[in-house]
């Protein structure tokens, strides 16, 4: 059997965490889900704990948002991988994660399981030693 990704779902939204969940069948495409969190408080708790190997995360959300949260995952957990998944396309907060080390950045309303799947696997490319 071979080894799956583990993946933290971090959302202020319960609907999109419940809808990510159920895009596609995360361990037959190589994926398992871990956790999933409303905001970079929790996740950075489920983050210590568990050191997924992907976190998907929103962009603005409260207590610590996306961009803080990239920053702080690319600073103490460099072999965990970040995706952004948000509704805002301004230009200064896609650039502003991806200078803060996020892997890729998807709109919310444009997301469908093969794009998800692309960036995913673009991301375990990315883990150090898991190639």
């Amino acid at each position: 059997m071979k080894e799956l990704y583990s993946v933290l779902i971090v959302d202020d939204e319960s609907i999109l965490r419940n809808g990510l969940k159920h895009i596609c069948d995360w361990e037959e495409e190589g994926f398992q889900l871990i956790g999933e969190a409303a905001n970079g408080k929790e996740a950075l708790e489920i983050i210590k704990d568990k050191e997924p190997n992907i976190v998907i995360t929103d962009l603005i959300m409260p207590e610590i948002d996306g961009v803080e949260l990239t920053k702080i995952i690319k600073k103490d957990y460099p072999n965990t991988k970040v995706l952004v998944l948000s509704n805002v396309s301004e230009f200064e907060y896609v650039k502003d994660t991806l200078l803060s080390g996020a892997v890729d950045y998807i709109l919310k309303p444009t997301l469908n399981p093969e794009q998800l799947l692309v960036t995913l696997k673009k991301a375990v490319d990315r883990i150090p030693g898991l190639e």
